[in-house]
């Protein structure tokens, strides 16, 4: 299972606290990539050093104990009251003056109007707006001690989802030397969304001894999960809670693991475990092993899914990563949203009538988890319809796979990313990235596809997608209000729609 802390690290970032944003993406890029059979690792200080440490020994720890040390310039770098990215720097260069060994990198993250003379001579990296990611694979190929990348076409490989509909993710495998002239630049995007923020820490601590239970023979036993669940909500009533919550947790063995702080006794979680033996465990040293992935990816995605009933959105309990629309009123439910600049309307939940009875529901609906490929975690999103009888329970069976599978297999890369871009914006509650929640530490998820460069494709033919999206997302709309009309009419369908008619009818009676 998950080990503790490792003592060394990678890299060590010294930067000012005004950069502590840009910090924490940097962090999380390094630490989402892979060297040999783990991952890179970076010294962070709120990460690091925990009340009561003493603060100048842990950095010093934190400098000894790094391969690499990046200094994050900015105009605020260099100009520190405190003193503090000063002594770093001058630390790492006291022990090699020209920096032979290369250990010291420095990054521009922002405007730098000032850099010391000691420090001019080394060429720095330009992690600044869209050179971030051109830069990052350089400094990624520093820390593993790889050749710098050279201009470069990416292969990709095929990944198909899990979803009822064949959709696929396209994920790049590997590079080779790029040696056509005049290639056009091509962005293939798919449907997952990068986690560009992580939890810093997961929280292990073993179940009370006292909740034990006694069976008939007189041995003893741990309490099941529904138990203590019970007990858990017990708790808050007792407390006066109105509504009592269920946070996410894993129990594994005798050990309960979540997110949420165990240490602290307003924790509801205080009620079920041994709170003098909780484990604060690092995530970078948690994703190290498969298994622990598992936990992990497993943990996240119930704390997704709490954020999607947050949003009024309902859970399939026999799929639990689909989530679909309830009615609105025993209506049907329109939403206004932005594919990009401007705002348009989406029927997502619709009833279909055959004489004064509701023969199905239809819903917009999502395959929506939390998934762990090349090295770092995504959202996944592979959007589809299902029906329901009565705006809640869902239907089944060979029939409602032929129905659903022809309005799905009618639909291209376009409607595709439409679906994507539209569930985006319902997992998105404000401005800025995705939020969830996830205990009371927070995961950032990019708004912004995952994509692929393709180093070919049609001079003039380049268009902003989203733009695109913007044009064309009133059609597609309209377009599935009059491929709704048409299947319910045409006479394909129409037997299924019957068997759903009489099936309800044998029901009823």
């Amino acid at each position: 299972m998950i080990q503790g802390s490792v003592e060394s690290r990678d890299v060590f970032l010294s930067h000012r606290g005004t950069d502590k944003p840009f910090v924490r993406r940097l962090a999380g890029d390094i630490e989402a990539e892979r060297w040999g059979d783990r991952c890179l690792t970076a010294w962070l200080d709120e990460a690091e050093i925990r009340p009561g440490h003493s603060v100048p020994g842990m950095i010093n720890y934190g400098l000894e104990r790094s391969r690499f040390v990046v200094l994050v310039m900015t105009s605020a770098y260099f100009n520190s009251d405190s003193g503090w990215t000063d002594a770093e720097w001058h630390a790492a260069l006291h022990t090699d003056p020209d920096n032979r060994q290369g250990r010291i990198i420095p990054i521009v993250a922002g405007d730098c109007p000032y850099v010391p003379m000691l420090l001019r001579h080394l060429l720095s990296l330009d992690l600044r707006g869209n050179n971030y990611d051109r830069d990052l694979r350089r400094l990624l190929a520093v820390l593993r001690n790889e050749p710098l990348p050279r201009p470069i076409t990416h292969r990709g490989q095929l990944i198909r989802s899990n979803g009822l509909v064949d959709r696929v993710t396209l994920v790049a495998e590997r590079a080779v030397p790029e040696g056509d002239p005049d290639t056009i630049e091509e962005k293939l995007s798919c449907n997952l969304l990068p986690v560009e923020r992580m939890p810093i820490c997961l929280y292990e601590a073993p179940i009370r001894s006292d909740l034990r239970e006694t069976r008939k023979d007189g041995s003893e036993r741990l309490p099941s999960k529904s138990r203590l669940k019970e007990r858990i909500v017990k708790a808050q009533i007792d407390a006066g809670a109105e509504n009592a919550r269920m946070p996410a947790f894993r129990v594994v063995g005798d050990h309960v693991f979540s997110f949420h702080d165990l240490e602290t006794d307003e924790s509801v979680l205080a009620t079920i475990v041994n709170q003098q033996e909780v484990t604060p465990i690092r995530l970078v040293d948690a994703i190290q092993d498969e298994d622990d992935r598992r936990l992990l990816v497993s943990l996240l995605n119930m704390s997704l899914t709490r954020h999607l009933m947050r949003n009024g959105l309902l859970i399939d309990n026999k799929r639990d990563n689909r989530f679909y629309f309830p009615p609105h009123e025993g209506k049907a439910r329109e939403v206004i949203w932005k594919p990009f600049r401007n705002q348009t309307k989406r029927t997502v939940t619709k009833p279909y009538n055959q004489g004064n009875s509701i023969i199905y529901w239809l819903h917009q609906a999502a395959y929506i988890k939390v998934v762990f490929l090349a090295s770092r975690f995504f959202l996944q999103i592979t959007p589809t319809w299902l029906l329901t009888e009565d705006g809640k329970t869902i239907k089944g069976g060979p029939e409602v796979g032929r129905v659903v599978n022809r309005w799905v297999g009618r639909e291209r890369n376009l409607n595709v990313l439409y679906h994507v871009r539209f569930w985006t914006s319902v997992l998105r509650r404000g401005p800025g990235p995705i939020c969830v929640k996830v205990g009371e530490q927070t995961m950032d998820v990019s708004t912004v596809p995952a994509f692929v460069c393709q180093s070919y494709g049609i001079a003039g033919d380049q268009k902003d997608i989203l733009e695109v999206l913007d044009e064309i997302a009133p059609e597609i709309a309209l377009e599935e209000e009059n491929l709704e009309v048409e299947t319910y009419a045409s006479g394909d369908e129409e037997d299924d729609f019957t068997d759903f008619a009489d099936d309800q009818e044998a029901r009823d009676d």
